[in-house]
Parts: structure tokens; C-alpha cells; sequence
């Protein structure tokens, strides 16, 4: 659902302990951008950036192993934020102070070996809308 509403330039943070599911949301993700094989998604961790297409390119970096944020501008991460993709970063709370002023902030709790609270947020006025329409389609799933 959140994969179908992203559009080019959009940027996704997101929090969360290892094991959370921060990969396996990047592939809901990358599924509904149109990305025909999930099992192409794979965390970038050793790498820092993988890039997926699907209706648009899909740039998913893992922040994991970044001892500073100077190796995310070291790669112009600015440059893949305001290109023409969609960038979803893991580990995001290690290298906020490179993030675009506008993103969305996706946090995922443990609460259960098999279950998670995913809250959705966002930061600055270009998605408001999108908040607004994420919500109006999970109101349609209850």
C-alpha cells in the first residue's frame, strides 16, 4: 500500500532494531512500485546502496554499518533524494542530519515474535497528502 502511493523524489526513513523488518517492509515497498521479484530485495548492508526498478528506480540504503554520516554524503546520497526515485534508508536514526527537511518516518517495534507496531509519520508539507490518503486506504481495510 505505501509502495503504490510514493512517487519520484520521496523519501522514506526507517527505525527499527534488527529483526524489526525494516528489509522485509522495503520489499512490500519495492512490490507495490512494481518490482517484479521480492526476493531482489536484499539489505544492502555490506554495500550501502542496492537500486531495484520498478515503475521508477528504487534506491534502498542500509545505514547499519555508517560510522558517520560524511559516508552517506561521501555516495551524494543528497543526489539520489532529489533525483528521480525513490529513496528508503534503514537504520535512518544514525544519519538523520543527511535526510531532505521533508520525509516520511517509519518506525517498527517488536511486540511478539511474529508481530510489530509500524507507526507512520512525517516530516514537512510535501506529505501530508500522502498521509492523508494512507489513511483513508487503511480505513478501508477494517
Amino acid at each position: 500500500m505505501i509502495g503504490s502511493l510514493l512517487k519520484a523524489g520521496d523519501v522514506v526513513a526507517l527505525i527499527g532494531q534488527l529483526g524489526a523488518g525494516k528489509t522485509y517492509l522495503t520489499k512490500g515497498i519495492a512490490e507495490g512500485q512494481g518490482v517484479k521479484d521480492r526476493k531482489e530485495v536484499t539489505s544492502p548492508s555490506f554495500v550501502l546502496i542496492k537500486q531495484y526498478m520498478g515503475r521508477m528506480p528504487i534506491y534502498h540504503f542500509d545505514a547499519y554499518r555508517v560510522k558517520s554520516p560524511d559516508e552517506m554524503y561521501d555516495i551524494d546520497c543528497v543526489g539520489f533524494f532529489w533525483g528521480e526515485g525513490i529513496s528508503i534508508i534503514e537504520w535512518a536514526d544514525k544519519v538523520m542530519e543527511c535526510l531532505p527537511d521533508d520525509f516520511i518516518k517509519i518506525t517498527i517495534e517488536t511486540v511478539g515474535q511474529m508481530s510489530r507496531d509500524i507507526h507512520v509519520s512525517y516530516q514537512g508539507e510535501r506529505y501530508k497528502s500522502f498521509m492523508e490518503e494512507l489513511k483513508e486506504r487503511v480505513k478501508c481495510l477494517k
